[in-house]
């Protein structure tokens, strides 16, 4: 029998650590499903709005800078992106955000709310300031110092279906889960659903769940609106790989096993990031530093497909607003702006752009042109970086241009992530896996039955 565990999944790749028995072991994995039923249209997370709801569990978080905001940012600016522009910043394409909401303002004058966990919110307050980062990362107007994002031009439409400040007044003071925020699998999909229903050509989910390999997630409504999106209604999705620390298990080969000549890496898997991993259908998104190489806390995977600037970045204020580079949170402490959280909307903004400049490309062929155009690493197609690390203009123009590309304008750092315990219990948590800056929590109703593992 398949028995029902509550596990909490953390934003910026939501990762499920389930309980383990001895050392991470490789499975033959089964690859993810798309069958899967289409979640009905309705509220995001019905039972947020049973008896009781949410309520706030402490303070916002907010965001800092210890930059000069009179020099130039280090990452992209609007000078290096304009060769990207040459059809435009992206207007007329609308790009989901689905994540802890975002907050307008004057860099991010282009926002509408299409849904929210929150009964009567509609998606456009953020009290995480993580949802309002990544769009930050992908469509911050231009300011004074010539820092931009990706695609200024686009409409965000915002979703917020996670947070990690938000508790169901349902959960006991005493529950071990009772402290992990809101957001399900189930609230994903439905936001899938809305966000395409919404109008969306591209969709952003910085949002990753973690699982040991071999073990079985409800995920059925999950790989359902992934078929609605992707295949049913040619929308690009995007999403973050996942960051490898605190619940987000083991980390992966960077490479085929060389012991398995024509191997493709699934069956020397440790850990699952979910969506990322419906690699048919999702672009998923890995990490690098300044100088290109992998981040050492990107999740590979033989699903990513390309990587984008990942640690030290710049990015809009909580308040949609100026320029920051530290999250503030509520204790007082101070992280850096990094994560594949952030990287993931790097390459959304791109896709808009391609999306603007080519609109009889269909969803396949903007991801392919995406792949086709990255700057691959010194060694070939990876599990880390997958094509190569994204080039806004090379996709734009389809030049390829040697060299590694400089980090992205904006993008969010994280801390460096502090290896966590395999395993949570019975419980098990899960992470998002691109926010390494304050991740954000989330509890997710799954079916979890570890597989036999492969000997």
């Amino acid at each position: 029998m398949r028995s029902a565990r509550l596990v909490s999944l953390v934003t910026t790749g939501m990762i499920l650590a389930a309980q383990t028995v001895g050392g991470p072991s490789a499975v033959a994995l089964e690859r993810p499903s798309i069958d899967g039923p289409v979640p009905d249209a309705g509220p995001i997370d019905p039972r947020s709005a049973e008896p009781g709801g949410l309520r706030l569990d402490g303070p916002c978080r907010t965001t800092a800078a210890i930059l000069d905001p009179s020099a130039p940012p280090v990452y992209t600016t609007a000078a290096d992106l304009s060769a990207a522009w040459i059809h435009g910043r992206g207007e007329g394409q609308v790009v989901a955000v689905i994540d802890t909401g975002v907050n307008p303002g004057p860099r991010l004058p282009r926002v509408r709310g299409v849904g929210d966990v929150v009964p009567g919110r509609d998606g456009t307050e953020d009290c995480d300031a993580h949802g309002t980062l990544v769009a930050g990362v992908l469509a911050a107007s231009e300011d004074e110092t010539g820092h931009s994002g990706i695609a200024p031009g686009v409409e965000i439409i915002s979703i917020r279906q996670s947070s990690s400040v938000l508790r169901s007044t349902d959960v006991r003071p005493d529950d071990p889960l009772g402290g992990s925020g809101v957001g399900t699998l189930s609230s994903l999909a439905r936001a899938i659903r809305t966000a395409v229903d919404a109008g969306a050509g591209v969709i952003n989910i910085s949002e990753v769940a973690c699982v040991p390999a071999g073990t079985l997630l409800a995920d059925d409504t999950l790989g359902g609106a992934i078929r609605y999106a992707a295949v049913d209604h040619d929308v690009v999705l995007v999403a973050a790989a996942g960051n490898v620390g605190q619940t987000c298990g083991d980390q992966n080969p960077g490479i085929p096993d060389p012991a398995a000549p024509g191997g493709d890496g699934w069956d020397d898997v440790l850990t699952v990031a979910v969506p990322a991993w419906y690699e048919d259908h999702v672009l998923a998104v890995g990490g690098v530093g300044p100088d290109g190489s992998p981040a050492d806390f990107s999740l590979r995977g033989p699903w990513v497909d390309v990587a984008a600037p990942a640690v030290g970045l710049r990015s809009v204020g909580a308040d949609g607003a100026g320029v920051s580079d530290l999250v503030v949170d509520g204790d007082g402490s101070r992280t850096a702006i990094s994560g594949t959280s952030f990287a993931a909307p790097f390459v959304a903004g791109t896709a808009a752009l391609v999306r603007q400049a080519y609109p009889g490309l269909t969803a396949r062929q903007v991801i392919a042109r995406i792949e086709n155009t990255a700057i691959p690493a010194a060694g070939g197609h990876d599990f880390a970086v997958g094509h190569g690390v994204v080039d806004p203009v090379a996709a734009v123009t389809g030049v390829r241009r040697s060299g590694r590309p400089g980090p992205a304008t904006t993008t969010i750092a994280a801390p460096t992530p502090d290896p966590g315990p395999a395993g949570a219990g019975t419980g098990a948590v899960v992470a998002a896996g691109s926010l390494t800056v304050g991740v954000l929590v989330l509890v997710v109703a799954a079916l979890v039955r570890p597989r036999a593992h492969r000997h």
